[in-house]
């Protein structure tokens, strides 16, 4: 299990626009640490704290356990600054705060179990539910599988886990929370990107999971959950797959943000090693820091246009149509693309500097690549997705 946070978590309230100067400032000293992020393969010790004595790991929870509860678009603006610093670290950050979010749709025994006694527990997650199955035993089910790509576990106290339930009737998945110290944990995460994210995986045969701590993904597609009552603000009745995507878009806007800082700062006084003349006088170096910064840009608008929409459909009452949520998720995986097209811009101006293992941009560039291969932003998948339901077809993804 994790340590508990040698600090104390304190009931201020922190504002939306607090929370993203706290995160910025907090850029710098993620930058100095992302070499050795990526060294040892786990987030900082020295960040966790520093996310808890600035309150950003209580973003998304519930003001009912010591939460901000702020706004949706936390997930893209925090994670934007936290990822121009170290990029491995804004995406443990934006995988366990989905949890944090996810958790208040369960039962409010659920989250009691959870956050009453510990209201500092982190939670990280395997989502992939055909990885392991669920049997249904009496009081619950019985689990059993190895899941891949654990983001985050190394701070965390929780896991919350998919499988497939294994009965009488058709295969459907099913999300459960359980504590973290009852899965072996594997190392496999050797990678070329990403890596202090430290995603290995974990297994468990026949790991008993009460009922209580399960939720149907059926349960969260928008509108009030089983835990409205409970915690019933309207964050917490936004659609899970819905919008998810935008949880990584944050990120890889962050990782292209930092890349374009960089590349900006740098080539304002660098001069070429072949001719001598200064790159910022090139028209070509000019049009390619234009494209980017454009790129970026729409990428963010998109993710912050998507989020307004689901609120005001939240707000009117009603829950959003398939039509929506994959759009929804088409204008993530775009806004992702633009990600990849403007860091692939600036490495084809940066030259060969850039490919130095003493320069951040090879980080970055990897980081975003790793990023970019996830099926959650892939866009030839929720592109196709969405020009099924425009042409009149049912979606590939029911659970949507």
């Amino acid at each position: 299990m994790a340590d508990a946070p040698a600090v104390s978590v304190s009931d201020d309230t922190v504002s939306y626009e607090e929370a993203v100067e706290r995160a910025a400032a907090l850029t710098p000293k993620l930058a100095k640490r992302a070499e050795e992020v990526e060294k040892t393969r786990k987030i900082h010790p020295d960040t966790v704290k520093d996310l808890w004595e600035t309150r950003l790991w209580s973003a998304v929870k519930p003001k009912r356990y010591g939460g901000l509860e702020l706004p949706y678009g936390a997930f893209i603006d925090l994670s934007d600054h936290i990822a121009r610093g170290c990029a491995s670290t804004a995406w443990i950050y934006g995988n366990l705060l989905s949890h944090d979010w996810m958790l208040p749709m369960w039962n409010p025994e659920a989250q009691d179990e959870v956050w009453k006694d510990n209201p500092t527990a982190l939670i990280a997650s395997s989502l992939v539910a055909t990885a392991g199955t669920a049997k249904v035993v009496k009081g619950g089910y019985e689990i059993s599988g190895q899941w891949p790509y654990c983001s985050g576990i190394d701070p965390s106290d929780w896991m919350m886990m998919a499988a497939m339930i294994d009965d009488e009737g058709p295969k459907r998945p099913i999300w459960m929370v359980v504590p973290r110290g009852t899965f072996e944990e594997i190392d496999t995460w050797y990678v070329s990107g990403l890596v202090g994210t430290g995603s290995r995986d974990v297994k468990c045969e026949g790991l008993f999971v009460p009922k209580h701590m399960t939720l149907m993904p059926s349960e969260a597609r928008g509108g009030r959950t089983p835990g409205s009552e409970h915690v019933p603000g309207l964050l917490y009745q936004l659609p899970v797959l819905g919008l998810f995507p935008h949880i990584l878009l944050g990120p890889m806007i962050g990782i292209a943000q930092g890349a374009y800082d960089d590349y900006v700062g740098e080539i304002r006084e660098r001069v070429s090693t072949y001719n001598a003349t200064k790159l910022a006088e090139h028209t070509q170096v000019q049009m390619r820091v234009a494209e980017a910064a454009s790129l970026i840009q729409a990428a963010r608008l998109l993710g912050h246009d998507n989020v307004n929409e689901a609120y005001s459909i939240a707000e009117s009452g009603r829950v959003p149509t398939v039509e929506e949520k994959v759009r929804w998720r088409r204008d993530a995986a775009y806004g992702a693309q633009n990600c990849v097209k403007a860091i692939q811009l600036l490495q084809a101006a940066i030259g060969a500097a850039g490919n130095y293992l003493s320069h951040p941009f090879q980080r970055r560039f990897r980081d975003m690549h790793a990023a970019a291969a996830q099926v959650q932003v892939n866009f030839d998948i929720n592109g196709a997705e969405f020009g099924r339901v425009e042409l009149g077809l049912d979606p590939v993804n029911k659970a949507i």
